[in-house]
């Protein structure tokens, strides 16, 4: 029986990766390899089968790599998850791809195939009147909005398993029962939704460099979080970094915008803003973490983000054995081989929790070397190898 929400993945022709096969997931899964070598590819595609009756999460995946609005169009974005011909495609060109997933594990998915295709059209009307009357045009200016636009069509087919056990797990429904599930999406950000009827997910959540950053959407998040179960968690954490905190909350002390506070034994309460980065990615972490309890699966873009070297032993010791007594799934990257040691340092006695994952592209396919956590400590420790 799988021990976890995946236990097996396996990932071809999404983004660069090609042929990857990443087998015996642990509960603490690291990436490492060189730059451009697909680690942050295979967090992406992870994402995207923990959500699989959602062809939307698409969109909020390209949206976390493409931050700073790089590309020129969400349809750039997407089009470039899927193989290209190595040239720049013209702008009249329709352009068709496809990329295939499947896993193994606790969650009853198997298979996931998606398709891109180009697509010329007219949104749906409902849709046009819609953006006609929040953008408050002029009827000249409006003459447009019926002429043929460029867009995507994104299509999901799925299989899932129909065992018993974990039917009675996920809700899943008979592999018959799930029809292909397509979305358009049109450059002016218009879309247009064939919806699935069911929701079969894993709770996930996705950690990047920056996510630390808090806005006010999160702020509403974290609220509840914190005065749900989670603040202890958020705490412990939180006095790994500074001891002098005391407590957190959410407050608005001039009766505007909340923000959360740390009480703080030297400086009262203070807004989390004049702390450093490592704190505020702390109070991120732990929020997020106690969320995904019994099941979810994390996934963490470069863990060591923020953290002091002489910190790194400490905060992974917390976050192993946090996540052990949630029973999340975390996978993560990084560049740092202290990093790797610090994870090695703070497993303690389960020696089968850490499962490290060298990646490397050739012109045929994606290479994987897996590194048991025995096998991985007896490379670092008697040999000095550097399994980056």
């Amino acid at each position: 029986m799988p021990l976890y929400s995946f236990d097996r993945v396996a990932i071809d022709h999404f983004r660069g990766l090609r042929k990857l096969e990443l087998d015996g997931l642990g509960r603490f899964n690291i990436l490492v390899g060189g730059n451009n070598s697909g680690k942050t590819s295979v967090l992406e595609a992870m994402s995207l089968l923990c959500n699989p009756l959602e062809p939307f999460e698409w969109l909020a995946m390209v949206r976390r790599r493409d931050f700073g609005r790089l590309d020129e169009t969400k349809i750039q974005s997407l089009r470039w998850c899927f193989p290209q011909s190595g040239q720049l495609v013209n702008s009249d060109v329709m352009f068709e791809s496809e990329c295939e997933m499947s896993c193994g594990g606790l969650f009853p998915l198997r298979r996931l195939r998606a398709t891109y295709r180009d697509i010329v059209g007219e949104p749906d009307s409902k849709q046009i009147e819609r953006r006609r009357r929040l953008r408050r045009k002029t009827t000249e200016e409006d003459v447009d909005i019926f002429e043929p636009r460029r867009g995507a069509e994104l299509t999901h087919f799925i299989e899932m398993d129909t065992d018993p056990f974990q039917s009675y797990l996920f809700g899943s429904s008979r592999v018959s029962d799930i029809e292909p599930i397509a979305i358009q999406v049109w450059e002016d950000e218009l879309f247009f939704r064939r919806p699935s009827r069911r929701k079969q997910s894993v709770r996930s959540e996705t950690l990047t460099p920056y996510s630390y950053q808090i806005n006010q959407v999160q702020i509403r998040t974290h609220s509840k979080r914190l005065f749900d179960k989670s603040r202890d968690i958020v705490l412990s954490l939180v006095r790994e970094f500074d001891e002098d905190v005391q407590e957190i909350e959410v407050a608005s002390i001039r009766g505007e915008r909340p923000s959360l506070y740390l009480n703080h034994r030297r400086l009262g309460p203070a807004p989390l803003s004049v702390f450093g980065d490592a704190l505020r990615r702390a109070v991120l972490l732990a929020s997020t973490l106690s969320s995904l309890q019994d099941g979810g699966v994390l996934f963490i873009d470069e863990i060591e983000t923020g953290i002091h070297i002489s910190l790194l032993q400490k905060i992974f010791s917390w976050l192993i054995r946090t996540a052990r007594a949630l029973r999340v799934q975390i996978v993560s990257t990084t560049h740092s081989l202290e990093a790797v040691d610090a994870l090695l340092a703070s497993s303690g006695a389960n020696t089968d929790d850490i499962v490290t994952y060298h990646l490397e592209q050739t012109k045929e396919q994606t290479l994987i070397k897996r590194f048991g956590e025995d096998l991985l400590a007896r490379l670092r420790k008697e040999r000095g190898l550097d399994v980056r």
